[in-house]
């Protein structure tokens, strides 16, 4: 069974649990404000007859109300100052409850000001810290800006696009995203109810359920399983809640406000209770906050700001030339097919009034302005020229925008260097690299092409006696060649994990599949001889004799690192040969294949490595992950 997914920020549950021990401080007013050592702020509370509490802010990651002062830097911030400016005095009047956001929403006051304050703290993405005045943003930690909504000061304060809301839904709300989902059961809980991994592994121990399997199967019994887990869990978030942490020996591995049932079967981790959930969170979370930012990356992320800007404004500049171009045809479309009537209402103008330049028309409940100097076909002429060389302008504003959203799309450029302690060690490139390959969990070597000349030649280089071929049952696919070991027999537990790599890189990855089959045969059984008058096609092998078939093989795969020969390299492949010989940081199983694109881009930022690399070791079609 794979180990639970670490936790690396806030879920929604996370969030109100805060919010809840916050609400216990209404009243208390803001002392001050401070920057965090590593990252983040912190506003600390005078609470009547308590002394003081400490609010800790770490957009993005998490947040936690704690007694005492925090580890603060010497000197503040801009943004810190803002803070005080804006803050000291005020007193907490409400805590908004977050109704499955992760956003940290409370409200204040000042007695010198008669507008309300309010604090928004984002805990999802790269999080921001807002404060609203009124309706209007008075200070930002980042200012951004996309499509519909700014978020910079002096402008009106909108609130992010709502998610789903799993603590809101019905049993049938539950078993309708089961059934229209094409993906396994905890992928799907953790996407379409917007609950992310770790909340969904939760339900899915306390349901007894399957994660693995496919959503869709028996939606509505297992939506009602689901549905009774959802309430009990969200009941269990005490007012205030109760914290606890869980440690494997003296390493914080997670934080709940609940008793969390997803770790029961890990022998080795230990929970440990909290009088407050704050007290966890800090404990667990504070490690994850990490050092501050660089210079170098903050001029990357205010360089990517402004490019996401640029991008707002190219794709509002082409749907703006689109709407001109059809404006202009339609009134040129209109002219042409009034000419009769637009050609003697406008000579009757020209009667009336020799002076005049336009006339407004109106015909068959449209109005058009026309200029009375020209006739109908010259002005049609002149309005159809205007569109084309509008969208010719439209074509050059979608090409910069396409380049800027491809440039947006490439992971960040990282320091090439040598690592701290020493100089970078040339890595040795193996044979096998330049097709696709795995290790297997018994050190064994698998092979196979990544179009029809590779197929060829991974089978006619490299196919030899003790070897074995493996093929999935399905037209087309990759011939696979798993290399004899050193012991001389390939063992059974590689060629169970040769035949799910071989129909992962098949048709049936695309189709969407949860399973298929492989076969393998012995090298003599595999040549380009057909029957006679038959025509082999390149990339492709006739196989002879009897096959050995490998059935109900899962459509699942790992992405990782693997050590071979000392040296790491990243590696694709079934989860179990990872984990003898590495680590496993996603699961992949078939996805949408329209999402493949942010996918990838998700991926490759998350694991650090470039996108270009991420796209060799991936199959083809959409793909859906979670952490492993």
């Amino acid at each position: 069974m794979p180990e639970p997914t670490a936790k690396d920020r806030f879920t929604s549950l996370d969030t109100l649990a805060v919010a809840r021990e916050l609400r216990t401080l209404v009243r208390a007013r803001v002392d001050k404000a401070f920057d965090l050592l590593g990252r983040g702020w912190s506003l600390q509370f005078r609470v009547p007859g308590e002394g003081r509490r400490e609010l800790l802010l770490v957009p993005g990651l998490y947040a936690a109300v704690v007694p005492g002062a925090g580890e603060h830097t010497e000197s503040l911030s801009p943004f810190a100052k803002e803070l005080r400016r804006l803050l000291t005095g005020a007193v907490l009047r409400s805590v908004a409850d977050p109704a499955g956001e992760r956003t940290l929403e409370f409200e204040l006051s000042r007695g010198d000001d008669p507008e309300p304050l309010r604090v928004a703290i984002e805990l999802f993405g790269t999080g921001n810290v807002i404060v609203v005045r009124g309706t209007t943003i008075a200070a930002v930690a980042h200012p951004r800006r996309w499509a519909h909504r700014a978020v910079r000061v002096g402008a009106e304060y909108v609130r992010p696009p709502g998610r789903t809301d799993p603590w809101g839904l019905g049993a049938a709300d539950v078993s309708a995203e089961l059934a229209r989902s094409r993906t396994d059961l905890a992928s799907t809980l953790a996407a379409r109810l917007s609950l992310g991994g770790p909340v969904a592994e939760e339900l899915i121990a306390r349901s007894g359920l399957d994660g693995a399997t496919a959503a869709s199967l028996d939606p509505e019994s297992r939506g009602r399983r689901i549905h009774q887990a959802l309430a009990a869990l969200h009941a269990e978030v005490g007012d205030p809640p109760t914290g606890y942490l869980y440690r494997r020996g003296t390493i914080a591995i997670d934080a709940t406000p609940y008793a969390s049932q997803r770790w029961s079967p890990v022998p080795d981790v230990v929970a440990e209770s909290t009088t407050r959930f704050s007290d966890a969170a800090h404990a667990y979370f504070d490690g994850l906050a990490g050092r501050p930012p660089s210079s170098a990356e903050v001029a990357a992320g205010n360089a990517r700001r402004e490019m996401e800007r640029q991008r707002e404004v190219q794709a509002a500049a082409v749907e703006g030339l689109g709407l001109e171009v059809e404006e202009l045809q339609r009134h040129a479309a209109w002219i042409l097919a009034h000419y009769g009537e637009v050609e003697a209402r406008v000579e009757a103008a020209r009667q009336v009034d020799a002076e005049a330049k336009t006339v407004n028309l109106e015909i068959d409940g449209a109005t058009r302005e026309v200029p009375i100097a020209r006739s109908p076909r010259q002005i049609a002429q002149t309005l159809f020229e205007e569109a084309k060389r509008t969208a010719t302008k439209r074509e050059g504003a979608r090409t910069a925008l396409a380049e800027t959203v491809r440039q947006l799309a490439m992971p960040p450029v990282r320091p090439s260097g040598p690592a701290p302690g020493g100089a970078v060690r040339a890595r040795r490139a193996h044979w096998f690299e330049k097709y696709r390959w795995f290790v297997s969990s018994d050190g064994v070597v698998s092979v196979a092409g990544r179009d029809a000349p590779s197929n060829d030649l991974v089978v006619k280089r490299h196919l030899r006696p003790g070897d074995l071929y493996m093929h999935a049952d399905l037209q087309g696919a990759a011939s696979v060649v798993l290399k004899r070991p050193a012991s001389g027999t390939i063992p059974a537990a590689t060629i169970e994990e040769a035949a799910q790599w071989a129909v992962a890189f098949s048709k049936a990855w695309r189709a969407g599949l949860a399973s298929a089959a492989a076969f393998w045969v012995a090298p003599d059984q595999v040549s380009k001889s057909g029957a006679s008058g038959e025509f082999v096609a390149r990339g492709a092998w006739v196989v002879h004799g009897t096959r050995n078939f490998v059935r109900d093989v899962p459509l699942e795969l790992g992405i990782g690192t693997v050590r071979y020969e000392d040296d790491e390299r990243w590696s694709v492949a079934p989860e179990r040969s990872l984990r003898s010989r590495g680590a496993v940081r996603y699961l992949l199983v078939p996805g949408e294949e329209r999402d493949r694109a942010s996918v990838e881009v998700a991926l490759a930022a998350d694991l650090g490595i470039d996108r270009s690399l991420l796209q060799s070791l991936l199959p083809a079609g959409g793909i859906s992950a979670r952490r492993a």
